[in-house]
């Protein structure tokens, strides 16, 4: 049931009345009263009663000195109006907003929350988290080959293979192998794992071998190195390994031995004086070839068959006879006696020849008949030879002929021109 407007007036009168008149307060009144208590504020009217207390003169109380700005609006309005009574602090109370005091409320819970949070951090500052110390880095270093030498920024850290425990942060790796080096920057993280392989360059061949030099008076001794025989004196023997070794001589008169050290790289010499003989050391060569032979020994040439006899010392010769035109070549070993002439004779290999003639022809091979033309696969001496080649009625003619080792060998004549 709605009331008029003057109705309404004057319920609003007869309650401001009665708050005057000392009536029981109405529900907001009490619980604004208690919120004002529990922050330690004072209500109106008690600050009224206060000051009356404290002023003993009540003439000079003026409760409208505790009224907001709000009440004194209202006590204006209550000027305009004579029926309107002078609201009371418990009034203004009814007019407060429920959510301005929840505001209040979780204000003054999370300030307090904070002052005990302040005092319990001076109270006990041993909860205060401090930082972690970084933990350090694991690098593991490996090279082809081993035995490679470390430095961490300059500082030398041992050999590969290795495994170093380094601080985080930056650093310089410095890896040398039989003058190779390789540096290498490196960001290694708290508690990081880091592997490095390099592949080193191989250390240059060092000279593993030497040489001796072997000269005997008289010359022409067999030489072994090691039991091993190496040639006639005078002799270097090469391709021998750093060390030791026994140097043997021996020639017709006797023998004699030394034990020589060979370095790498370089040459030892030594030299023998054997017993000598009257008479002559050396002897002679003499060589039966149906053609021209160039003899060698060791890549040197000693003589040619063209000469009557060759000189050599006495002793174990290892010759070659040559002829490069003919494409022959033969070794020989042969034995020299002092004052004695060893001879030797070259049988000359055979090789196939053919043989052709136009119109046709009998032919004949240094006065030997071969046939009539065509001929093929004839065994004929390597060599220079004369063959004649005979017709009936083209009559006869000859030429020169060399038949070499390797071939082909084909020979023809056009008796027609």
């Amino acid at each position: 049931m709605q009331l008029s407007p003057r109705a309404r007036e004057t319920r609003t009168e007869d309650q401001e009345t009665a708050e005057l008149s000392g009536q029981a307060p109405v529900p907001e009144e009490r619980w604004y009263g208690g919120l004002v208590r529990l922050f330690g504020g004072k209500s109106a009217s008690q600050k009224t009663a206060d000051t009356s207390a404290a002023n003993p003169n009540a003439l000079l109380a003026f409760p409208s000195e505790g009224i907001s700005r709000h009440e004194s609006s209202s006590i204006a309005d209550a000027a305009t109006r004579p029926t309107q009574k002078t609201r009371t602090s418990a009034t203004l109370a009814t007019v407060v907003s429920p959510r301005l005091v929840r505001a209040a409320l979780i204000i003054s819970a999370v300030a307090v929350v904070a002052a005990i949070g302040v005092v319990a951090l001076q109270r006990f500052p041993l909860l205060q988290v401090t930082p972690r110390e970084p933990r350090p880095g694991n690098l593991t270093i490996n090279t082809r080959p081993i035995d490679a030498e470390v430095l961490i920024d300059g500082a030398r850290r041992g050999t590969t293979p290795l495994t170093l425990s380094l601080t985080p942060g930056t650093h310089t790796i410095t890896v040398r192998s039989a003058g190779d080096e390789r540096i290498v920057p490196l960001t290694i993280a708290s508690g990081a794992e880091v592997s490095h392989y390099f592949e080193m360059k191989a250390a240059e061949p060092v000279v593993v071998v030497g040489r001796v030099s072997v000269v005997t008076d008289p010359p022409g001794a067999r030489v072994s190195v090691d039991g091993k025989a190496r040639g006639t004196s005078p002799i270097t023997v090469t391709d021998l390994t750093p060390a030791d070794h026994k140097v043997t001589v021996t020639s017709d008169t006797g023998s004699a031995e030394r034990t020589i050290t060979v370095t790498a790289g370089g040459t030892a010499s030594v030299m023998f004086s054997l017993p000598k003989v009257s008479g002559p050391v050396g002897g002679w060569l003499a060589i039966a070839a149906p053609f021209d032979v160039e003899v060698r020994e060791h890549d040197d040439v000693i003589g040619s068959g063209g000469t009557s006899k060759i000189m050599l010392a006495a002793g174990r010769h290892e010759i070659t006879l040559l002829n490069t035109i003919l494409g022959y070549q033969e070794a020989r070993k042969i034995d020299v006696t002092a004052g004695k002439t060893m001879s030797i004779k070259v049988e000359p290999p055979k090789v196939n020849i053919s043989v052709n003639a136009r119109p046709w022809a009998d032919v004949s091979l240094d006065g030997a008949s071969l046939g009539q033309t065509p001929i093929s696969n004839f065994l004929v001496a390597v060599g220079v030879h004369e063959m004649v080649f005979r017709h009936p009625q083209l009559g006869e003619r000859r030429q020169s002929v060399t038949v070499t080792v390797k071939g082909p060998n084909r020979i023809a004549a056009d008796l027609t021109k």
